[in-house]
């Protein structure tokens, strides 16, 4: 992976997140306290945040930076699909995560 690819996946997980909590990318800005151009050029991947913008989307996002390191790989579908089956079934019995992840699921497909 080239440090293009590095920002565009990063970008793309802060994307698929903010939609996720339903923020818009001028909340993001304002909430970051950085112009909404250049909040847009981070997740298009044509820029990286600095470490206090990178801490800032993480805060107001809610989330651990483990979060945005999760890009695509090389694993098998099959593999995948089973993946995510055992998953659910760990959660399964709390409602809470169900929801979220019911929430998640509707606002990417």
């Amino acid at each position: 992976m080239n440090g293009d690819d590095f920002k565009k996946y990063i970008g793309e997980n802060i994307a698929k997140i903010r939609k996720f909590r339903g923020y818009s990318q001028e909340y993001m800005s304002e909430a970051i306290d950085i112009a909404p151009n250049s909040y847009g050029r981070i997740e298009r991947g044509q820029n990286f945040p600095s470490a206090e913008s990178f801490a800032k989307i993480i805060d107001t996002l809610k989330i651990k930076p483990a979060d945005l390191f999760n890009f695509p790989n090389e694993e098998s579908d099959e593999k995948i699909k089973k993946e995510i089956y055992r998953k659910l079934k760990i959660v399964e019995k709390d409602r809470e995560k169900m929801i979220n992840i019911w929430f998640y699921i509707n606002s990417i497909i």
